[in-house]
């Protein structure tokens, strides 16, 4: 019974473990994307955009050695473009662009 404790205990407990911080780690970046989407949605909303199209989608999720950055730029359903931009816990930056920029932009970054 001993050795079977201690099978469990070294062999077990470590893939348990590891699993564990595994889908802990999904559902916070889950949870931190789903808060950036429905800020952006917001801001478009604001701005009386509907659908849109991501063109450039960068996201540096949080960690413990780095600050959450989002760059997105998005193209919507009456051909306008804009700029979101959100560094940390600050609040997001949604700018217009012109088309010419826009695209400019995501030939660089894309």
């Amino acid at each position: 019974m001993h050795a079977v404790l201690t099978a469990f205990a070294a062999v077990v407990m470590p893939i348990l473990t590891i699993a564990l911080v595994v889908l802990i780690n999904r559902h916070t970046h889950r949870t931190w994307r789903a808060k950036i989407d429905a800020e952006l949605q917001s801001a478009l909303n604001d701005l009386g955009a509907g659908g849109y199209t991501l063109v450039v989608d960068k996201l540096t999720s949080p960690s413990t050695d780095r600050t959450a950055n989002v760059y997105r730029i998005l193209h919507d359903e009456q051909d306008h473009y804009f700029l979101f931009m959100k560094i940390g816990e600050h609040p997001g930056l949604l700018k217009p662009l012109s088309k010419e920029r826009a695209l400019l932009a995501a030939k660089m970054n894309g």
